[in-house]
C-alpha cells in the first residue's frame, strides 16, 4: 500500500512540473490583486498588463510591506516567485 502512495505522489509531482502556475499580488489602489503567470522571468510590461495599470505607473517589488529594488520598468525582466508582492501606483508615489 505504501508503494501505491509513492507512486501517486510521484504522477502528482510529474504534472505539477510540466504545467506550474506562479501566483503573485500587486497592490494597486490599496487593493491587491492576484496575478497568476507560467513563466519566469516575466517583464514590467506583463505584470501591468495582467494588473490592469499603465505602462506609465510606478511599479516595484514589495518585501515584508515596504518597497525595495526601485521602479521595474516596462522592459525589465523580472524573477518571481510563487507568493511575491508588488506595488503599483501613479509615478512619483513608490519612492
Amino acid at each position: 500500500m505504501e508503494t501505491e502512495v509513492k507512486q501517486g505522489h510521484e504522477l502528482k509531482a510529474d504534472t505539477s512540473h510540466h504545467k506550474h502556475t506562479i501566483t503573485i499580488f500587486v497592490e494597486v489602489n490599496g487593493k491587491d490583486k492576484e496575478i497568476e503567470f507560467d513563466h519566469s522571468p516575466v517583464t514590467g510590461a506583463e505584470i501591468r498588463a495582467k494588473a490592469g495599470v499603465p505602462n506609465s505607473d510606478d511599479l516595484t517589488r514589495l518585501v515584508h510591506g515596504k518597497p525595495v529594488g526601485g521602479n521595474i520598468t516596462p522592459t525589465d525582466r523580472v524573477e518571481i516567485k510563487d507568493g511575491e508582492h508588488f506595488l503599483a501606483a501613479p509615478t512619483g508615489v513608490v519612492s
